[in-house]
């Protein structure tokens, strides 16, 4: 199954590049050729580590697509304290970019420098990986469970965080905390890191997860704030999916849509690309060297895999706001005509 929907993904990318060359072939001097500096369309390298060895194909392209997959699962097969039937991943109406039916403008998923990679135990395969050096554009689906690394930066200002506090009649801290937080910081922007979780709970849930959300333990931070913000922010953390009596975990279901990359909600346009995005498989938890830095690993779980990690400078590879996290997001749409999805 997993070779059968890699091929197929691989096919639709590729069916984004495009080659035009109108010039005649004239010879070059040898003067010319020694100012000439280039790159080959494909190159091979080879790695190893923890007794793994590796194998690399790199594509030195860029790509821009549109496509639509009716149903992308990865790792059906019965594993232990998860549901049966389900799988590592599992995305109904999966979509890679968007359209304007209004003005029938493509909008492509962006990808450059893609890769496969392969990992050996001796001679035996144990490992194969789909990965983009940089990718921007609109991942969208019915989400219905995820195995990998997908972090996500939530932020919003505090006016629209203290509607979200439903305090108790009894609960004098969070309604002196709702105030502060919809009077003195109304127009300061809040910051939270969120991941697969598990609901209830809060706990990290890197196996065909349903939730994302705040992991128990962690809180709130004003990324422009001082010493005394940072020391009031402290004395409040997620429990049990919730801050204050403001929920902090999220049915993936509810998200229709990802921004892949950092995304202008005011202009509708990606600023810059998300680093280091892979689809693997893996008969044993496999250590893929993480792309962004060489010395550094990630380790994916026996099965299928996604990982959309955080970038060089710490900012997540989605970003989102604490509206579209307490409402949901909405799918753009990825077809052209009057359906907008399962075209």
């Amino acid at each position: 199954m997993f070779k059968k929907i890699l091929s197929q993904l691989s096919f639709s990318l590729l069916l984004g590049v495009s080659f035009t060359a109108q010039a005649e072939l004239v010879p070059l001097s040898d003067e010319k050729l020694s100012e000439v500096t280039g790159q080959a369309f494909m190159n091979m390298t080879t790695d190893s580590h923890n007794g793994l060895t590796f194998t690399r194909l790199n594509l030195g392209v860029e790509i821009a697509t549109q496509m639509n997959v009716k149903k992308l699962e990865l790792g059906n097969y019965s594993r232990a304290g998860e549901a049966a039937g389900s799988a590592d991943i599992s995305i109904n109406n999966f979509a890679l970019g968007s359209v304007n039916d209004a003005t029938g403008q493509i909008n492509p998923f962006h990808i450059k420098n893609p890769y496969l990679e392969i990992a050996y135990s001796g001679t035996k395969v144990v490992g194969l990986r789909m990965g983009f050096g940089e990718a921007k554009g609109h991942l969208s689906g019915d989400i219905n469970r995820i195995t990998g690394n997908i972090p996500v930066d939530i932020y919003g200002t505090g006016s629209y965080l203290s509607t979200q506090m439903n305090c108790s009649f009894f609960d004098v801290v969070c309604k002196i905390a709702r105030s502060a937080v919809g009077g003195l910081y109304a127009n300061r922007e809040f910051a939270a890191e969120a991941q697969l979780v598990t609901s209830p709970g809060g706990d990290p849930d890197p196996v065909r997860a349903q939730y994302i959300g705040m992991v128990d333990g962690q809180g709130l931070s004003i990324p422009t704030g001082n010493d005394f913000d940072d020391f009031i922010l402290g004395l409040f953390t997620s429990t049990n999916c919730a801050l204050l009596s403001a929920p902090t975990c999220f049915p993936l279901s509810n998200y229709g849509s990802f921004p892949v990359g950092r995304y202008d909600h005011a202009t509708q346009q990606f600023t810059d690309a998300a680093k280091g995005v892979f689809l693997s498989m893996q008969t044993q938890n496999v250590p893929w060297r993480d792309q962004q830095d060489a010395t550094k690993f990630v380790n994916a779980l026996a099965g299928a895999f996604m990982n959309l990690p955080r970038n060089a400078d710490g900012s997540a590879a989605i970003r989102t706001s604490f509206q579209e996290a307490f409402e949901g997001i909405a799918r753009v749409d990825t077809c052209l005509g009057t359906q907008t999805k399962g075209c």
